[in-house]
């Protein structure tokens, strides 16, 4: 489909140097773990009698206890990394964790969320359950790509026992990850700038400039822009402090429009930065779908969130 978008103003190895990492030795700090897991030694076990860490009796570890429902609700156990996994054109990233289960039927998924409201979900591994060869810890490996990503561990199946331990995400050999594939990117030092547009005939009209010449404008707008972080780097601003009014809208468009199959997916970013009276002012982003509807689809902030 064709897009338009319209701006509306209005972290197999394991030490305390990984990126992210849960041993269960300690308090987990780098994953968010739901009511559907519980903590145990092998001094009282939950289907094994050691960990992984340590490999005694004495080791910790995670184990599935899914929380009974009334009939018909579905079960949605998850533990996520609390932090966004910043991208890595130099080194690859990997994902690992150890599980076991004695059940050869014991699904659970490992899953990469994009975007502020966590919404873009593509699965990376399935895992159907026991490994027929092995009776004792798996290992987990996962590649991760050159993207800002969360990871997700997923299940909604009500059979136990299944274990986990030693979850990490770490640097790992392995050829340069694949830089991402950009579409577009602009940062308005250069002729992309004649691809943008204030629409007309709104209160509020956008405008390029440097920033030293927007602080001449409007005294509370930055020094400094994001690229080079100077007085002579340019960004785009709704010079309207002074005729800021409950209603005024301001479009600032691309002209540039974007063939996407329903087999792909991307991320919008940018860097914003709001000053003046914040609760009189909102962004958003929005999508023009060049259909026969030609449909104009929200697409930031995240549904029920408001930023500025």
């Amino acid at each position: 489909m064709l897009l338009t978008f319209l701006i509306l103003f209005g972290h197999v190895f394991f030490s305390q140097t990984a990126i992210f990492l849960c041993d269960f030795e300690t308090i987990c700090n780098d994953f968010d773990i739901d009511t559907n897991w519980g903590l145990t030694d092998g001094l009282h076990p939950e289907s094994i009698d050691h960990d992984h860490t340590l490999n005694t009796s004495a080791g910790h570890y995670l184990f599935y206890s899914p929380k009974s429902l009334p009939p018909f609700y579905d079960i949605n156990a998850k533990i996520k990394t609390k932090d966004w996994i910043e991208p890595s054109i130099d080194r690859v990233i990997c994902f690992h964790m150890w599980y076991y289960t004695p059940e050869s039927n014991l699904p659970f998924s490992i899953q990469l969320v994009q975007g502020d409201d966590e919404q873009l979900t593509r699965i990376v591994a399935s895992i159907p359950g026991k490994d027929p060869s092995i009776d004792d810890w798996t290992f987990i490996n996962i590649t991760l790509p050159s993207e800002k990503i969360k990871i997700v561990i997923r299940l909604n199946t009500s059979i136990v026992p299944l274990a986990f331990d030693d979850l990490s995400v770490d640097y790992c050999d392995g050829p340069e990850p694949l830089p991402p594939k950009i579409l577009y990117e602009c940062d308005f030092e250069s002729s992309c700038t004649e691809q943008f547009f204030s629409l007309p005939n709104y209160p509020y009209e956008w405008s390029i400039m440097k920033a030293d010449d927007a602080i001449k404008i409007e005294n509370a707008a930055p020094t400094v822009d994001f690229t080079f972080n100077n007085q002579s780097g340019h960004y785009a601003l709704v010079p309207n402090s002074k005729i800021i009014a409950k209603g005024n809208v301001g479009y600032f468009a691309l002209r540039t429009s974007f063939n996407i199959t329903t087999d792909e997916s991307y991320c919008l970013n940018f860097q914003y930065y709001a000053y003046g009276q914040p609760y009189a002012s909102h962004l958003k982003v929005y999508a023009w779908i060049l259909d026969s509807l030609e449909t104009i689809q929200v697409l930031w902030p995240p549904v029920r969130s408001q930023y500025m």
